[in-house]
């Protein structure tokens, strides 16, 4: 494996037709077959492939804590040739609630390196403390779902569509496909905010290259 920077996940995705699959239950509702036909699919997490959501899987992107239980066998075996981190190595937010709370985990992501140090088995992206500050500040210093941060690096890209399939912000409070979500601590005060997501693409969705599922486009349409 090798650790590579921005400008080679970029010259991967630039100008290519991309499907990022969430973990929400519309995943599930594509015709078979159209997530596959994307130049590149990238999926997100504990992702589950079947005819509906597809079964392609080149990118896989996460933010590799414990929760993250795919296997790097799991991953060759579906076709992963690059695996994109959300979090940089570095602690990059200082948060006197954190700290008190003994949840260092959450804002010194150093761990996450240490603990997976023998696991990578493909190309591998890091993103900067930079790259990751400028979401967490586009967010009102709140740390991005994971998806949500698929998203913005890979419209970084310079992609030439997206489509975007699998997202509803946890309203369904699904996750997986089918698993129970359960919402974290809401006292963490750089912990998710979901709607704050979903503001942002509903007002952005139309300046860049991106294709919604029926259901999400539904939801943004509704959304307040």
């Amino acid at each position: 494996m090798r650790f590579v920077d921005f400008d080679h996940v970029a010259d991967l995705l630039r100008g290519r037709s991309v499907a990022i699959v969430g973990s929400a239950p519309s995943c599930a509702t594509n015709a078979p077959g159209f997530v596959d036909s994307h130049d590149v699919v990238v999926r997100v997490n504990n992702y589950r492939t079947g005819a509906a959501q597809g079964y392609r899987a080149d990118v896989h992107y996460a933010f590799y804590g414990h929760s993250i239980k795919k296997t790097r066998e799991e991953l060759m075996l579906d076709g992963v040739t690059l695996c994109m981190n959300k979090c940089p190595n570095d602690r990059p937010i200082e948060s006197a609630w954190h700290v008190r709370k003994k949840k260092e985990h959450g804002i010194d992501f150093r761990w996450i390196y240490q603990h997976r140090a023998p696991w990578w088995f493909c190309d591998t992206f890091v993103p900067s403390t930079e790259s990751f500050m400028l979401k967490f500040q586009l967010l009102d210093r709140h740390v991005p779902t994971t998806g949500f941060a698929a998203v913005l690096d890979v419209l970084a890209c310079e992609p030439g569509i997206v489509y975007l399939t699998g997202f509803d912000f946890f309203t369904s409070k699904k996750h997986n496909v089918t698993d129970n979500w359960k919402p974290g601590d809401p006292d963490d005060p750089i912990g998710h905010r979901p709607m704050l997501e979903a503001a942002w693409l509903k007002a952005n969705a139309r300046n860049h290259p991106i294709m919604l599922d029926p259901h999400l486009r539904t939801l943004l349409l509704e959304a307040a």
